[in-house]
């Protein structure tokens, strides 16, 4: 029987982390005969730790008994540095199978609880070996594979499907934890509501297909118009677009806005019942600081009324909402 491995688990990395140069050459030799695969070896912990963070394994075979590395310690430390990840909902899972020439069952105990995933006996059966890590790399590449589909279907819920901007549900999730946070840290929130004027005319007169491609233009370009990483534009519904500045004060969020109008009047996409016969789009802006006291739609409802005070002003400009709270 050929001992290839399946699709999904070609072009693996195996970390091999043992002490002893002649183990380890005899495991990356065992590990040779799997097509396919690159191997990488560690003789103490600080390097092992690199390779995990530079060269993200996809399994990792570990003696736990041999002095000069603590499995149980570093296994610990595999696992935090996965959680760390940020705030992905799938951490990356790494599997870890202990080799160890000690039978001890509360050895086995503590480093199952530690994180490890399976757990070979020394000396090794080129056979066993060579069964386990085909197991776990299978699961590993599925677990892989169900992180990929799960961050397709998160992009889906969250993006708009016709301008692929970020959507309502996205906004409405990012400004409850920008509230929290700016609220620890004691900053400013801004956002920017923002509206295409005249847009039910525009409509009207061009269709429903030439309005699609408008909506995407002014998306395009207002998304464009956000310079910093932390700051985002979402399609909140309709013509209606709204930005998400932490950390930005009313100035600074007005100053943005209008770098926003002027890209979307840059457009110079042609509309009859247009201001000066083109598309253009109006803002409004809210900033505060957020306290216990207050609730985050607060904000969503004073830069409703400088965009109601945009539009009655005469549309295309930028408005500061007078009823913001201080």
């Amino acid at each position: 029987m050929s001992d290839r491995l399946p699709v999904r688990t070609r072009n693996a990395t195996v970390l091999v982390i043992d002490p002893s140069p002649i183990d380890r050459a005899q495991i990356c030799e065992c590990l040779s005969q799997l097509a396919d695969i690159h191997v990488l070896a560690a003789g103490d912990t600080e390097q092992a730790l690199q390779l995990v963070r530079q060269a993200r394994p996809s399994m990792v075979l570990l003696d736990s008994a041999q002095k000069g590395i603590d499995g149980i310690a570093l296994t610990r430390a595999i696992r935090a540095w996965e959680q760390s990840g940020g705030n992905q909902v799938f951490s990356p899972w790494t599997p870890i199978v202990f080799l160890s020439s000690i039978n001890d069952e509360d050895l086995l105990a503590q480093g199952i609880l530690a994180g490890g995933d399976d757990f070979v006996c020394k000396p090794v059966s080129e056979v066993v070996l060579l069964a386990k890590v085909r197991a776990m790399l299978r699961i590993a590449a599925r677990q892989r594979e169900i992180c990929e589909v799960h961050r397709q279907l998160k992009d889906i819920a969250t993006l708009d499907s016709l301008t692929g901007i970020p959507n309502r549900r996205y906004f409405d999730d990012t400004l409850v934890s920008e509230w929290k946070r700016c609220l620890r840290t004691e900053t400013p929130l801004s956002i920017v509501l923002s509206d295409v004027d005249f847009f039910k005319q525009f409509n009207d007169i061009y269709g429903h297909q030439a309005g699609d491609a408008c909506l995407k233009a002014v998306a395009s370009t207002l998304s464009e118009s956000l310079f910093r990483v932390e700051d985002s534009v979402a399609r909140y519904g309709g013509e209606e677009f709204v930005a998400i500045l932490p950390g930005t004060d009313a100035s600074g969020a007005y100053a943005v806005a209008e770098r926003m109008r002027q890209s979307a009047r840059e457009l110079c996409i042609p509309h009859e019942k247009g201001i000066g016969g083109q598309l253009s789009c109006s803002f409004g802006v809210a900033s505060i600081y957020p306290s216990p006291d207050r609730i985050p739609h607060q904000l969503l409802r004073f830069a409703d009324a400088g965009l109601y005070a945009a539009k009655r002003a005469g549309r295309n400009r930028v408005e500061i909402s007078s009823e913001m709270l201080n």
